[in-house]
């Protein structure tokens, strides 16, 4: 059981090895999910960027120094007024365009467990995370159940 999970793991890593779009799709997600309420604080940062910097396959398949860069371009993006948040935005259809669906899935679950990092999802995380959802083609509600 546990050579099956390492091997899927292990997989998944080298199957994202060098995407570096969805990399920063997925931090887009995040960015998006963490500054929904019209502030995105240090604190919400360094959560989701521990999220990334943490997280099994993301974690094997990037540097730590490729993931803070990927994160730090996007958190800009975040604090630059609208035309920031649509290029976030963009880079999540970017996602869409040029992803499996087993990618897609992993950048949503990444941003509702963004999300949920404080223990509950807010009304303006679940209306970013429905956005993510529509363009990606995924429903929060059947991840929430």
């Amino acid at each position: 059981m546990f050579g099956k999970l390492k091997e899927k793991l292990t997989g998944g890593a080298a199957r994202m090895n060098g995407k570096t779009d969805l990399l920063e799709g997925i931090c887009a997600a995040c960015v998006m999910v963490g500054a929904a309420d019209g502030d995105f604080s240090d604190d919400e940062a360094q959560v989701a960027l521990d999220r990334l910097l943490n997280h099994e396959t993301i974690s094997v398949a990037f540097s730590t120094a490729q993931i803070e860069q990927a994160f730090d371009k996007q958190a800009k993006r975040a604090k630059s007024g609208m035309s920031g948040r649509i290029a976030l935005t963009r880079e999540v259809e970017d996602v869409k365009k040029k992803s499996t669906n087993e990618d897609m899935e992993m950048l949503f679950m990444i941003a509702i467990d963004v999300a949920g990092a404080d223990g509950s999802i807010g009304d303006k995380e679940a209306a970013a995370l429905n956005k993510i959802g529509t363009i990606i083609g995924l429903s929060l509600a059947r991840y929430l159940e």
